[in-house]
């Protein structure tokens, strides 16, 4: 296999480009790692389909979400990047994971839970599914980590309990990956309430900041972001709402919390919200126009996705050939 290989998907969720949240929490790690992992990113479109959809907002969000991973760098000559239903073994292989998985794994997952609010019998079947074909998505390419949130660590754990179950039945397939959890950035907070995750599905504008917002768009968003009582600029368990800010500025600069405190340690909330703002505006602007360029040509970008699943393709092939003659399904037709 070469280099260790890297899979992450992000689904494209409404309409919009990814929020700051995606960038600093993903999309800048999936960066970093093409130059050093054999990189596998899906735009996971089937997974927006477990609750209702649009068939033209799915369509056109994930062509913008593509193109924003390309503007903020995900190069598609050192990544596979592709769209998920593009590739026909997920569905395949998530169905044989379905019969080898169990009822009170899926019924136990936290997100499963809060999806379906309390009325498992209403809930989609999807809801209850969904993680098998996430696991099929990362074992597919035999990937060794995941980069995600620690929301999604129940998920890995998951998928290496499917990996491990079919090995062990069927003979040594998968490669059981990894959860990469990053310390910093894996959970970027709603402006508005810091103690909800930046999230488009909250459907509050002030919550979040696109990463292809203009200029005065975050300029306002950040100077209406909610602080805390008191004027200390300071993190802290007392201060969730301040310590979400000084924790984007120290990503966006590479620059400690602590220094960030001293810096700011006279003036107030005023100064540093000016300041952040400046900061956002500067990060994103290079992302912003290039987006704009590409958004010119979506014809491009279909193109882009299009080789990308015949790279993938490729790969999920010799992983299902080996799956279908392991499970007794014989040759793959």
């Amino acid at each position: 296999m070469g280099r260790r290989r890297v899979f992450s998907g992000m689904q494209p969720t409404g309409d919009g480009a990814p929020h700051l949240g995606n960038l600093l929490g993903a999309i800048r790690n999936w960066v970093a790692r093409q130059e050093e992992y054999d990189a596998f990113y899906c735009i996971v479109d089937l997974h927006s389909m477990t609750l209702r959809w649009d068939p033209q907002t799915l369509h056109r969000s994930a062509l913008e979400l593509a193109v924003t991973l390309i503007a903020a760098g995900v190069d598609p000559e050192r990544a596979v990047l592709f769209r998920q239903s593009h590739v026909h073994q997920h569905s395949e292989l998530a169905w044989i994971l379905t019969c080898i998985a169990r009822m009170g794994e899926l019924r136990r997952m936290v997100q499963f839970k809060e999806k379906a609010k309390g009325d498992v019998e209403a809930a989609g079947a999807g809801v209850l599914t969904y993680p098998v074909l996430q696991a099929a998505d990362v074992l597919l390419y035999r990937a060794h980590g995941v980069p995600v949130g620690e929301d999604q660590r129940q998920h890995i754990e998951l998928m290496r309990d499917l990996a491990i179950r079919f090995n062990s039945t069927f003979g040594d397939t998968f490669v059981v990956p990894e959860a990469w959890i990053p310390d910093a950035g894996a959970r970027v907070m709603a402006l508005d309430d810091p103690s909800e995750k930046m999230s488009k599905s909250a459907g509050r504008p002030k919550s979040l900041i696109y990463v292809t917002d203009p200029p005065d768009v975050i300029v306002k968003r950040i100077r209406a972001a909610v602080t805390d009582s008191g004027t200390e600029v300071r993190s802290g368990a007392d201060k969730p709402a301040v310590s979400n800010l000084l924790s984007i500025m120290s990503l966006i600069e590479g620059v400690a919390v602590p220094e960030l405190e001293e810096r700011f340690a006279r003036g107030g909330y005023a100064p540093f919200k000016n300041a952040l703002a400046e900061v956002l505006v500067e990060y994103l602007a290079p992302i912003r126009r290039r987006y704009q360029e590409l958004s010119s040509d979506p014809a491009e970008a279909e193109k882009l996705l299009d080789a990308g699943a015949d790279r993938a393709r490729e790969v999920a092939e010799g992983t299902m050939t080996a799956v279908w003659a392991r499970a007794g399904l014989g040759p793959r037709p």
